[in-house]
Order: structure tokens, then sequence, then C-alpha cells
């Protein structure tokens, strides 16, 4: 099969390209300014956006989640197109409730911080109205082998190697939904030429705390931690992928078990046990 993957030079777009080269499909891998007007992209996956600098980039925000695809759906011909959304879009449902692909997702334009998820919902929604085959993957924080990212498990790890101390700012009980980006790789190559629902949640399903990180991490590298004082806890709704199982047959693996690859991404798997 032919695959495009737009924004492949991204983290989560270039193990895309790769596992999709691996696996014996016609890579296309256009680069970020490339004319696409009148391109037959076979089955497209749209992994163009931005994360953790959208506060300050509110503009390139809106342009990579929304302005370029709708270039894209305008311009070019496809099989598929797989837009790569967020499980943040359900920052402000109810944390007690899992959030499945059909929960009302509430938002706030006055507060800054929901233009992520308004330009992620517009994304969507722009690209499901297409009339084309069009799936929508929301993932949850895709962890891998990098360290560099500001994002918070990438900075804790990166801490505990470089100064053998995590200062947290947040709660201990503070959780996330993890999944690592092979998993997330090898699910967004079926979505578009075999999903049957619109939208999908792209996640691991299970929540681990800041406690159960920097415990982990105290365990394999000897860091020590502390919480600042009246840290606040920041509380997400779990996320319910009953559907991507059903359809799939996903599971996703504890991302615990990847830790050790983020600390000592060089060594062997002997080396790592002992």
């Amino acid at each position: 099969m032919k695959f495009t993957v737009l924004g492949s030079s991204g983290f989560i777009g270039s193990h895309v390209a790769s596992l999709a080269a691996t696996n014996g499909h016609d890579v296309v891998c256009p680069t970020r300014n490339a004319n696409l007007a009148g391109r037959s992209l076979g089955h497209a996956i749209y992994c163009i956006g931005l994360t953790a600098d959208f506060r300050t980039r509110p503009h390139e925000t809106i342009h990579a989640h929304v302005s370029k695809l709708q270039e894209v759906l305008q311009t070019t011909t496809f099989d598929s197109l797989v837009y790569l959304s967020s499980t943040r879009v359900y920052a402000r449902c109810s944390p007690h409730s899992p959030a499945s692909e059909d929960t009302p997702i509430p938002t706030l334009s006055q507060d800054f911080s929901d233009l992520y998820n308004l330009s992620k919902l517009m994304g969507e929604s722009i690209a499901l109205c297409d009339g084309r085959n069009v799936k929508v993957a929301r993932l949850s924080n895709v962890i891998g082998p990098e360290t560099n990212s500001s994002n918070f498990l990438p900075s804790i790890v990166r801490n505990s190697i470089e100064s053998k101390h995590i200062h947290l700012q947040t709660s201990l009980e503070c959780s996330k939904d993890y999944i690592h980006v092979n998993d997330v790789a090898e699910i967004l190559l079926r979505l578009g030429p075999e999903g049957q629902r619109p939208i999908y949640n792209v996640a691991a399903g299970k929540s681990l705390t800041h406690h159960e990180l920097v415990t982990e991490l105290a365990q394999l590298t000897g860091t020590t931690f502390d919480v600042a004082a009246n840290a606040p806890l920041i509380s997400f709704p779990p996320i319910d992928i009953q559907r991507v199982v059903a359809e799939f047959s996903f599971s996703p693996r504890n991302i615990l078990e990847f830790l050790p690859d983020m600390i000592w991404p060089d060594q062997s798997e002997s080396e790592k046990a002992a």
C-alpha cells in the first residue's frame, strides 16, 4: 500500500514512516512546504501539529491543526486520511468517568490553555465533514526513547539522569495515560485502511501516577525526589479504549517497561537487566 506521512520529520510522524517502510509499504514523506495540490496520497496520515509550545505560537497552532489540513482536504485525493488529535480534548470532562469517543467535550474559549483543544476539535470536525474516508485518532501522552522533550515524563527522566533529583511542581497523585510511540505507529497504519468508526481513542487505557513514575525511576537510577509545597492535584479522566481494543485487538504495553530504554537508549537488554 501507499502511505503519505504528513509531518514525517516530527516525533510521531518519523516513527510512523519508519514502520511503514519496514513493513514493505510505499512511503511518501513530503517536505514541510511541498506543494501537494493535485496529488494522490494513497493512505494519508496527518501528523502535522504543535504540542508543548502552542501557548507561545497560537497562530502556528491553528495553521498546523486546521488551515494546513483544510488545504490537504481541498486539493488532494486519498484512499483514507487519519487525522492525529489528542485525548487532551477531554481535559474539562469529569475525572471520575472514563472518556469515550462519544463523551461530550466542554471548552472555554476565554481560557488560553484551551486553544490547543479547540484547534484539534476544529481539525476533527472539518476532516470528518469532508465526506471521504477520514478517521480521527485521539492520542494520549506518546512516549518514546527520546528525552529532549519538555513534556512531563521525558523531563523527569532527563532530571533523573543528569542531576539525580526530581522536583515535582504537581502532586504525586496526579496521573496521566501514557502510550509508547511504537504502539501508536502500529495502530495508525491500520486505522485508515481498516477502521470502521470515525473516531478512536489511542491510549493505554490505564493512567500512571507521578508517584508510580518517580518510584520506578528511583529504583532504576537512584534518583531522589521532592514535591513543591501546596503542589496542585491535576486530574484527567481515564481514557476508554474499548473501541480500538474490540476492533483491532489492540493491546498497548505498560510504559514502565520502556523506562530503561529512555534512560539507557544505547545499551543492550542484558546490560539494562544487569
